[in-house]
């Protein structure tokens, strides 16, 4: 026992000796970053089973969640190159990600800097395409795949880009309210369960069309030559339509809408060929049946509703410039408290025009101060990480006016402040709050008051004050509020003895005005009757 003793107080000394000494210890084989790397390189040594691949170095850093590859050379195995000319190099591979102080979500992003192929990479009939278009390698600056789900509403946004040169740029999106599966019929053949915000498809010419369009027929390329590309589009739209109805002898309107939606994009497109967008039409969640579409491909259309445009929609309901010139000028109390809104909103988010937080706070200050649960809560969430102090008053602000998830937003700012600022800001909220006489008629109406103000969603949450309710509930017998009280207990014991410190004083307060309640009401009596 003593030579462990002895050994384990050896090792210990270690890292100060390494440190003084500047030499790799004991220690630098349990390094978080060190385990990562030989476990990325094991999976690379599974990955060359199916590939020859080298790279020039990789780097792991846990702290950012970041893995990073540079100077990447693979020549893939694939079928239709038989004679192993295919070879693929890569200037830097990012692997990204959920922050390790992020437990809400799941992020992951794999980033494609500088990278070049060979044509034999691609099929025959890709092959035949980039001859037509006269290249002789493919060149990507910048290829992204980002995957970001949310666990509390399993929410997730799909994204895919692809930056090539000489070619085009692909942007597609997919946005769910709602994504997962459903496995009561079998966990090895889980039903999906999406529902769809909206997707979007964007194609920006890069200098494919230039390259192809004089391969192509001349009516694609002539402004009044759209009934030709109508009439073949429509016998594809209609062999959809038959497939799952055999008797139909018309298509169906989304799809008619779809036509005309291309009709008048396309020649605007052939006048300044730059970009071409498909995009869902719906309004809001719609729930994507993947089996009704196998059964009547025609269904994707009723679902989707999809159009074509030269912008996406977000661009064209970007704010107005004269709307921000005036909101950003000496005319900003002029505005409607819809475009204060509006504008404050895009401002932060930086959806609709440039982010620009401080504005966008600034633009929002006096909605929020009126009441809107709305405008406190964007403020909250856009200082949550530069001034915690000054976002838990405003999320404090929003959860008394109902927003919601500002209580998602108190509980996760209060895990980064000390719990003694927690309670000199909710005072200085709630400190000075008159408390309804009518909440004493029934232990209902004061368990109720104690829960809003934990809580923080109707009242600001406000410790103190939800002790002071519970206290008289609880002493009027009623369990609920004994739990209420004992979560505030256990809350305080877990955060230490500062802590302690600073919730006696409170209590000590709450508790003397909850007597002065109790007394003077005389709750006994009336709890009684």
């Amino acid at each position: 026992m003593r030579r462990l003793l002895t050994t384990a107080a050896l090792v210990a000394s270690l890292p100060m000796a390494s440190a003084a000494q500047d030499r790799a210890s004991l220690w630098d084989l349990l390094s978080l970053d060190r385990f990562l790397q030989t476990y990325a390189q094991f999976s690379i040594a599974m990955l060359r089973t199916q590939m020859d691949l080298t790279y020039e170095d990789l780097s792991v850093d846990v702290r950012r969640s970041r893995i990073t590859m540079t100077g990447v050379k693979a020549w893939p195995f694939f079928d239709w190159d038989f004679n192993l000319e295919c070879e693929i190099d890569i200037d830097r591979v990012t692997f990204l990600t959920t922050p390790i102080d992020t437990v809400e979500r799941i992020e992951a992003k794999a980033q494609i800097n500088g990278m070049t192929m060979t044509p034999s990479c691609l099929p025959d009939e890709a092959q035949e395409g980039l001859a037509i278009a006269g290249l002789t390698e493919i060149s990507v600056p910048r290829l992204t795949l980002d995957i970001d789900y949310g666990w509390p509403k399993s929410d997730a946004m799909i994204r895919a880009y692809g930056d090539i040169d000489d070619v085009a740029t692909i942007d597609l999106m997919a946005d769910f309210s709602y994504f997962w599966f459903d496995g009561r019929s079998g966990i090895d053949r889980p039903e999906p369960v999406w529902f769809l915000r909206r997707a979007t498809l964007a194609v920006e010419n890069n200098g494919i069309w230039e390259a192809v369009s004089g391969e192509l027929p001349p009516f694609i390329s002539d402004p009044d030559g759209f009934a030709a590309i109508e009439g073949g589009l429509r016998e594809v739209l209609m062999d959809m339509v038959r497939e799952g109805d055999p008797d139909a002898a018309a298509l169906i309107p989304e799809q008619e809408a779809f036509i005309d939606s291309l009709r008048e994009a396309w020649p605007q497109f052939l006048e300044s060929p730059e970009q071409l967008v498909l995009e869902t039409g719906i309004d809001g969640d719609t729930y994507i049946d993947v089996f009704a579409i196998e059964d009547d491909p025609a269904e994707l259309f009723v679902t989707l509703q999809p159009k074509i445009s030269l912008a996406p929609a977000r661009v064209s309901e970007a704010l107005a410039a004269d709307l921000l010139r005036r909101a950003m000028g000496t005319d900003a109390e002029g505005l409607s408290e819809e475009d204060r809104f509006r504008v404050g909103e895009a401002l932060i988010t930086g959806i609709g025009a440039p982010r620009n937080v401080s504005a966008g706070a600034e633009m929002l200050m006096p909605l929020a101060e009126a009441g809107n649960a709305d405008a406190a809560l964007l403020i909250a969430h856009s200082l949550a990480t530069t001034d915690r102090n000054t976002a838990y008053t405003w999320a404090l602000r929003a959860g008394k006016a109902g927003a919601a998830g500002a209580t998602a937003l108190l509980d996760t700012l209060e895990r980064s402040l000390d719990f003694a600022t927690v309670l000199r800001l909710q005072d200085q909220l709630s400190g000075a709050d008159s408390h309804p006489g009518s909440a004493l008629r029934t232990i209902s109406g004061i368990r109720e008051q104690a829960s809003m103000r934990l809580s923080g969603n109707g009242l600001a949450r406000s410790y103190g004050i939800a002790a002071m309710w519970a206290m008289l509930a609880k002493a009027a017998g009623d369990p609920e509020a004994a739990d209420i009280l004992q979560e505030i207990d256990d809350m305080v014991r877990l955060e230490g003895g500062e802590a302690a410190t600073a919730w006696a004083e409170v209590e000590a307060e709450y508790s003397s005005l909850a007597m002065e309640v109790w007394i003077g009401q005389n709750l006994p009596a009336r709890y009684a009757e």
